[in-house]
């Protein structure tokens, strides 16, 4: 008997959209095959050279079938399979159960190179049904037909397995599956391509005539793989195409048709042909003009206008790059093709009268921006590819991006063309000159000659900055493809003052055409920036170790009890307790879980043994909670309910007031947008006078109806179709010294408010305004784009938008202080977040010069800046360029809101003269990347204090960003001097960022309150879950507290267990945290505590004297 091989096809997805299973069995040597005929026919499963695969699988479609399911088996050996000699065929689906598989019947052999289709019935007229609706379309001449009747397959993903010979004594020979057919109705999955069917695909995919499903979709699919059916000799496909690109279009939509048959179209002999989108509606299709003939192999493109005007534009895109001669380009008026996938449908005749004749679809093209789909290829054009795809010169969109496909499957334009060597280049100011290079793409067989040309929009002064006297010629000789150079000199001077720019291009090029990077910018980096010296002698601030907090955790706000000597930081859905005793060697106490309260921790605060903690809700646009409980944690919380998302809290100055920022976000969708409020809670009857009543929401009802009113005073209430009590959200609050007014941060509204906390009323909101970057002193790194600093002057300005604030008085005058971090609306239903160069961010030619320039990814293209200001005249662009954040920290008057001081560019400045943290100027607390934030808030101010030290003011400004904390003397609200800048990260430029990232929470411990006798500085960094500890060395007890401290009793043992012993005689009460007394004990020198419960205690003496003493 003849000799077989089986081998099973194997087909990997690496999508995981096809998986096909590898089966191989073990077989005798075939010289002991001759000899074993019984054993013939089993071992025949193992050795038959026919390679039988499943090629392609139809599942169905949503609502009423064309036909039924249906798979195709291919032979991709050498050999037939013939049922009479191989055995029959067995179908199951995913399952693969032997003992209910089903035979296949009506296939007798499958030659090499050939297919047969099995049809999941046991009815033959559903073969009839099968022929009548793909036989119209694709020629089935000598394709078998079977059938079995097997399980039906899935529309959520299935898959085919086949037996040859007895199931139940073997394994599937082949396997072949396919994912959810929900997004793909009606096309079957051709698993040879790893794709559903697309017309027009290497396989000869069709699209059938018959509608089906709610009787508007065809299926489409490759039956047998062999060619469509003609009519009279003309097949048309729709071979590619375009859907425009994000922004600003280089050409209108188009699609390409290709007469793949073997009779020319003729419009006035075949008639019209008439073009609708993916509805396929015959009703709204429309005539496709201009096109009289495709021959056979020939192309015709058709745009989607009714504008003659768009061809010359499509030529004059696409025809310096690739040859359009004899290829007809026709125009329809229907609809545009939309970029998340759409589909082409084309009509030979009067459509309401007949089917469409081919249709073609393309995916999102999100990923893909600017590249036709090549249908024919099924994928997105990339340059060079089998159909000639180029690259257009011309570039578009918002991202400056060419266009690449074939239109027409032409030959490339081979053109000589002249570019620069780049885009940009950076010099500095003392480097004499720089050399600019140009380049040509081919040896030319004649001089080529172009000219460098000065261009406005730039920032230098010609003849002050640089020297470029006239136009400069340049010329490439005849045979030589070298490139040529243009030297301008730089001029040097001794003023600090912002880095600028020229720009320069190519203009008269002779025997050639410029090319793609035909513009550039030469950066000139000022020698002369004075960097603020600092003094770091005045406080002699270093670290001191850091401490772990949570691995894998946070660490975002802290807040200390000196009475307890514990930190308390907030990390997500606990707060985690933390031993100071010893500040260079902290260790956990405790780990208290919040999630039975609410969702997770917002910020926490201390006061005289009460501690505070704000809880949001598990739905966040529902009021949150405050936990009140005793720091030594004895005693059972109080909870109070209060607004919603309270997101900060303090105490008042006199300890009788909790004030808590409830943000009062809306929800993701924007469908809930909850008021902002503030909660003035009264703590001065202790913790166990706190209930309910206690609590006091602050509205800003009083506000809505004068939206208009805000807006026009720099108050910004924007969004969707919010008033100003949802508009407004607390973010921080800081409270004046004698507790009687609160001034609360509105973030996103770049604005405060002024509460009276007597009457719990919101008298005033003021506008923080708008920082000027086009002043020099102003100065700012805006792009991520390129590798160098460039710190220069604008045309934008910065919205403040502190995050926290805080507050100090001078001469009687209450001062604000605030951290310029910046913060953007993104939520599901509102994005505020645009950049310069997008399309819809358009920008007024009244208010701005040569925006071409502005916008290129290295000035401000990629900037992030607000679509919800700056439109000041409201007539839909852009008259002034709204930035987030003002990179900076500020002063301003409390009760008016006077700026008095901003620390300008102070900050980017001094981080990027940095030795060890210069090389990672701007980046992230994620990374390690130099300018990564340069493009969006920069260093990120986020927390400051301000602390009295022997008389002078300090203020201490937290970088998010790039880490580390500024220090200032602020005694002169009108000219602080800054003394250090301190960071504890990594600063290897590309490496892994380790160390204190994200500083996020920052409080000062004095020396009296810490066991080193130093002032102390603890930073919670939220990134990397550390706390960052800094000594103040020069911030130490003076001789007056020495003094003070010699005259006050002393106990020891502390801690203690039973007796504990005065340094002199006396008269003591004991009281617990809560302010109760526990014991009185008249003239002793010492006391038993024994009898006293575990907790921490003060004692006071009758001079008023007291000391913290620690029971345990």
């Amino acid at each position: 008997m003849k000799k077989i091989t089986i081998l099973v096809s194997v087909l990997m997805s690496m999508t995981a959209q096809v998986n096909a299973t590898v089966l191989t069995k073990t077989s005798t040597p075939l010289e002991r095959l001759e000899t074993q005929d019984n054993a013939c026919k089993a071992e025949a499963a193992s050795l038959m050279e026919s390679q039988l695969i499943i090629s392609e699988i139809f599942s169905g479609q949503s609502g009423d079938d064309l036909t039924v399911d249906w798979f195709e088996i291919e032979n991709t050996g050498t050999t037939a399979y013939v049922q009479a000699v191989d055995g029959d065929l067995y179908y199951d689906d995913e399952s693969a159960d032997a003992s209910t598989a089903d035979i296949i019947t009506g296939i007798t052999q499958i030659a090499p190179g050939e297919s047969a289709i099995v049809l999941l019935t046991d009815v033959t007229t559903d073969v009839d049904a099968f022929i009548a609706v793909w036989g119209a379309v694709v020629d089935l001449t000598g394709i078998e037909i079977g059938m079995s009747d097997g399980a039906g397959l899935g529309a959520g993903g299935d898959a085919v397995n086949i037996w040859l010979g007895d199931p139940t004594a073997s394994e599937p020979i082949a396997t072949g599956s396919y994912p959810d057919t929900d997004a793909n109705d009606g096309q079957s999955f051709d698993v040879t391509l790893n794709a559903f069917s697309v017309e027009g695909n290497s396989n000869h995919a069709v699209v059938t005539t018959d509608l089906g499903g709610d009787g508007t979709v065809p299926n489409i699919g490759s039956p047998g793989n062999v060619a469509p059916v003609l009519i009279d000799g003309i097949q048309l496909i729709v071979s590619e195409i375009f859907s425009g690109q994000t922004g600003d279009d280089l050409t209108v939509d188009w699609f390409e048709i290709e007469n793949t048959g073997t009779t020319a179209y003729v419009q006035a002999v075949d008639g019209d042909l008439y073009y609708d989108d993916e509805s396929a509606d015959a009703t709204t299709a429309d005539v496709i003009s201009g096109i009289t003939e495709i021959a056979p192999g020939k192309t015709a493109i058709v745009l989607i206008t009714d504008t003659t005007a768009d061809v010359d534009a499509f030529v004059a895109v696409w025809s310096p790059v690739i040859d359009l001669t004899g290829v007809s380009i026709g125009i329809s008026d229907g609809a545009g093709l939309g970029a998340g996938g759409d589909a082409v449908n084309i009509w030979l005749g009067d459509p309401t009268a007949s089917e469409p004749l081919a249709m073609g679809a393309y995916p999102d093209t999100d990923a893909n921006d600017g590249q036709t789909y090549d249908i024919t290829l099924d994928a997105f054009s990339v340059e060079g590819n089998a159909n000639g795809a180029v690259t257009t010169n011309a570039l578009g969109g918002d991202d400056n991006v060419p266009n690449i496909g074939s239109p027409g499957n032409g030959l490339p334009v081979e053109t000589i063309q002249v570019q620069f060597d780049g885009a940009f280049t950076s010099v500095s100011e003392d480097g004499t000159s720089v050399d600019v290079t140009l380049l040509i793409s081919d040896v030319p067989a004649e001089d080529t000659t172009v000219d460098v040309v000065l261009k406005s929009g730039g920032t230098a002064v010609a003849n002050s900055d640089f020297t470029f006297a006239a136009t400069q010629t340049v010329t490439f000789p005849a045979g030589s493809a070298a490139s040529q150079t243009v030297t301008v000199p730089i001029v040097d001077n001794n003023e600090d003052g912002s880095d600028v720019f020229f720009v320069l291009g190519l203009d008269n090029v002779t025997n050639g055409d410029t090319g793609i990077q035909d513009t550039y910018v030469v950066y000139v980096l000022d020698d002369d920036t004075v960097v603020p010296a600092g003094d770091a002698t005045q406080l002699d601030a270093s670290y001191l170790p850091s401490y772990l907090v949570s691995d894998g955790g946070t660490a975002e706000i802290t807040t200390y009890d000196p009475l307890t000597e514990t930190l308390f930081v907030v990390n997500n859905t606990a707060i985690e307790v933390l031993d100071f005793s010893d500040p260079t060697n902290i260790s956990s106490i405790a780990t208290v879980d919040i999630t039975t309260i609410g969702a997770g921790a917002q910020s926490v605060a201390v006061n005289n043994g009460i501690l505070a903690i704000a809880i949001a809700n598990f739905d966040e646009t529902q009021p949150g909670f405050v936990a009140f409980s005793d720091t030594s944690g004895n005693e059972e919380p109080v909870v109070v309910q209060v607004g919603v998302l309270p997101d900060m809290l303090t105490f008042s100055p006199d300890g009788t007031k909790l004030l808590v920022a409830n943000e009062g976000q809306p929800s993701a969708d924007y469908s809930i947008d909850p008021e902002g409020t503030v909660s003035i809670i009264d703590v001065s009857g202790g913790l166990f006078d706190i209930d309910q009543t206690d609590v006091t929401n602050v509205t800003f009802n009083a506000f809505d109806g004068m939206e208009a009113d805000l807006n026009a005073n720099g108050i910004r209430v924007f969004g969707p179709n919010a008033t100003a009590s949802q508009d407004f959200e607390p973010e921080y609050i800081a409270v004046s010294g004698d507790s009687e007014t609160a001034y609360v941060v509105l973030q996103e509204n770049n604005a405060y408010a002024i509460i009276d906390i007597t009457t719990a009323t919101v008298t005033d909101v003021i506008s923080f305004g708008l920082k000027d970057h086009s002043l020099p002193e102003n100065s700012l790194d805006t792009s991520d784009e390129s590798d160098f600093v460039f710190n220069a002057a604008w045309p934008i300005k910065g919205m403040y938008m502190p995050d926290a604030i805080t507050l100090y008085t001078v001469a009687g005058v209450d001062y604000l202080v605030t951290a310029n971090e910046g913060d953007v609306r993104e939520y599901d239903g509102y994005i505020e977040e645009a950049k310069v160069d997008d399309a819809a961010y358009v920008l007024d030619p009244t208010a701005f010069s040569d925006i071409n320039v502005l916008e290129l990814a290295t000035n401000l293209g990629e900037i992030v800046v607000s679509a919800a200001s700056g439109d000041v005249d409201n007539d839909g662009d852009f008259d002034e360029i709204h930035v987030f954040g003002g990179r900076s920290f500020s002063i301003f008057e409390a009760a008016t809101g006077s700026l008095v001081y901003d620390s300008a560019n102070d900050f980017e400045v001094i981080t990027a003269a940095d030795p060890v943290y210069g090389p990672i100027f701007n980046a992230s607390n994620s990374n390690n990347n130099l300018k990564n934030r340069s493009d969006n808030k920069g260093p990120e101010p986020e927390g400051v204090i301000v602390q009295e030290i022997d008389g002078e003011q300090y203020a201490f400004v937290l970088l998010e960003r790039v880490g580390g904390v500024m220090i200032y003397n602020v005694t002169d609200p009108a000219t602080p001097v800054f003394l250090q800048y301190l960071n504890n990260r990594s600063a290897v430029e590309g490496g892994d960022e380790t160390g204190d990232l994200g500083p996020e929470g920052i409080i000062y411990i004095s020396p009296e309150e810490n066991s080193l006798s130093k002032g102390l500085i603890v930073i919670a960094n939220e990134v990397s879950a550390t706390l960052s500890v800094i000594e103040l060395n020069a911030d130490v007890l003076g001789l007056d507290e020495v003094i003070t401290t010699a005259s006050v009793f002393t106990l020891h043992p502390n801690p203690a267990t039973d007796t504990v012993y005065f340094s002199k005689q006396g008269s003591y009460t004991i009281y617990d945290v809560m302010g109760r007394v526990v014991l009185t004990t008249p003239e002793v020198a010492s006391v038993n505590v024994s009898t006293l419960n575990t907790g921490t205690y003060i004692v006071t003496d009758t001079n008023g004297n007291s000391q913290k003493l620690i029971v345990k």
